[in-house]
């Protein structure tokens, strides 16, 4: 049987995709409308949304906040229930995991996309990261502000100094049981392009939930644990301002750092996508990140004009738990890793 004429898609139209649930589509309005005020005027956008819940409330809202003639929406409604079983967290849903179903339910013309969490703050033209040579990778990613390599006791100059505000020191705990060298950098995957085409005939999709529920008891931080082990040869690294995490301002100074002076001071002062990836979201009262106010400015251009988050009613019980967990956070990350280790030499021992 012939194979049926798959129309190509617009060198200039850039194809987003993104997921949410009710819970963020206020923030996914920023991303996106961020993103069309940076666009580039000879540029489309063709978006797609991943649906993990959306009332028609909700799609009413973003459609609205999202009204702009370069764009078009199209929704898809995934089953959720097919990665309901997985790993979560305090401020990761199972619709963190729904990118990993695009291959299958994107239309078949589509074949290269950026993914963009709900979560983002873009200042920079989509158009040049969707320009980016793909050269046979899988993903175009960006280093972790926090975690940026497999092992950074042995890979980072900057250890001494750097391990104290490091989010994870080992993001992928096992890494040499499963053959994956020390040296291997490791990406954030809230900014990724994708050879979509590569990941249908690999089926990348099916191998990276493999991985989650084979190795779950060393999943840190959702599906990007599984993203690195499987894409580990076969991804390339983007300038790091094209996905700016919030650990950046961990670091008291490049120094403390895994970063040198340079990178350091345009991640913090001139970031292209700015990644909200901490449980501090600039849509809490509490959130004292440096671009809250750009992201409420562009709130402001969306259905939530003139929204703030209230004041707490149990004022200090929320300052407490604002203040507590984030910590609570970096410390289970490390304990994570500790216990890995105990076990391991253990197991040697044995």
């Amino acid at each position: 049987m012939m194979k049926p004429d798959l129309a190509p898609q617009p060198a200039r139209d850039v194809v987003v995709v993104s997921a949410t649930d009710d819970g963020y589509a206020m923030p996914l309005a920023v991303t996106i409308r961020s993103a069309l005020e940076r666009l580039g005027v000879d540029r489309r956008m063709r978006l797609f949304i991943l649906d993990g819940g959306l009332s028609d409330e909700m799609k009413g809202l973003l459609l609205t906040s999202l009204s702009d003639p370069r764009l078009t929406v199209e929704w898809l409604r995934p089953d959720v229930e097919l990665v309901r079983d997985l790993p979560t967290s305090a401020h990761l849903t199972a619709a963190a995991y729904l990118r990993l179903l695009m291959p299958v339910l994107l239309p078949p013309e589509v074949t290269r996309v950026i993914y963009l969490d709900a979560d983002l703050l873009v200042r920079s033209d989509l158009g040049q990261l969707w320009d980016e040579d793909q050269g046979g990778h899988a993903v175009l990613a960006a280093q972790d502000a926090g975690a940026p390599c497999l092992d950074a006791a042995a890979m980072l100059p900057s250890f001494p100094r750097s391990r104290r505000y490091l989010a994870a020191t080992k993001p992928v705990a096992n890494y040499r049981e499963l053959g994956l060298p020390a040296d291997g950098k490791y990406f954030n995957s809230g900014v990724l392009v994708m050879d979509i085409a590569q990941w249908r005939r690999e089926d990348y999709a099916q191998q990276v939930l493999d991985c989650l529920r084979e190795h779950r008891r060393h999943v840190l931080w959702c599906d990007q644990y599984a993203l690195n082990v499987v894409l580990a040869r076969k991804w390339r690294a983007l300038d790091r301002r094209w996905n700016q995490g919030a650990h950046v301002y961990s670091y008291p100074s490049w120094r403390d750092s895994p970063f040198d002076r340079e990178t350091f001071a345009l991640l913090r002062s001139d970031p292209w996508i700015v990644h909200f990836c901490s449980p501090s979201k600039p849509w809490q009262y509490f959130c004292a990140h440096p671009f809250t106010r750009e992201f409420r400015r562009y709130l402001d251009a969306t259905a939530w004009s003139g929204w703030r988050p209230p004041r707490p009613q149990n004022f200090l019980q929320q300052w407490c738990q604002f203040h507590y967990q984030p910590l609570r956070h970096k410390v289970k990350s490390h304990l994570r890793t500790l216990r890995y280790a105990v076990g391991r030499k253990r197991r040697r021992a044995a």
